[in-house]
């Protein structure tokens, strides 16, 4: 890599994985390089196709520090704080959403399970009625 910098090659991000995180992912990661170019490679397009989606009218140059700057602020121990509060104030909303959708569905569910049980109540309770009739009748014929 040494090499490629001297000679003034751009280092792709797939090779900046290699070169600084292959040792560390083969020690304590099962599966080591193939689980970081499959997963590194993958986070990095979808931040990549974000990026572009955000600066795309704008030179490379200023792409960068845009980028840098929008990392820094990301990385910063308050923002993550703030952003992690914000994701779990979501997903607690989007539970209760949820949650009283399947209760309602549960009910209606209980409701229909009830009814059915009801109405299998007085069938039944009819056929024991009309057997004993039966019953009776063929009893009063002998």
């Amino acid at each position: 890599m040494l090499q490629m910098r001297l000679m003034g090659f751009s280092i792709t991000p797939k090779l900046h994985g290699l070169e600084c995180h292959l040792v560390h992912q083969m020690r304590t990661v099962p599966g080591g390089i193939a689980m970081l170019i499959e997963h590194w490679v993958e986070q990095y397009h979808q931040k990549a196709a974000e990026a572009e989606k955000l600066w795309a009218a704008h030179s490379y140059e200023i792409q960068a520090e845009f980028y840098a700057c929008r990392e820094q602020i990301l990385n910063n121990p308050d923002t993550m704080k703030a952003t992690a509060k914000i994701a779990e104030s979501k997903r607690q909303v989007k539970r209760r959403r949820k949650e009283s959708t399947v209760d309602k569905e549960n009910r209606i569910k209980a409701g229909r399970v009830q009814v059915k049980q009801e109405v299998q109540a007085i069938m039944d309770s009819m056929a024991l009625e009309e057997e004993a009739m039966n019953l009776d009748g063929n009893l009063g014929s002998s």
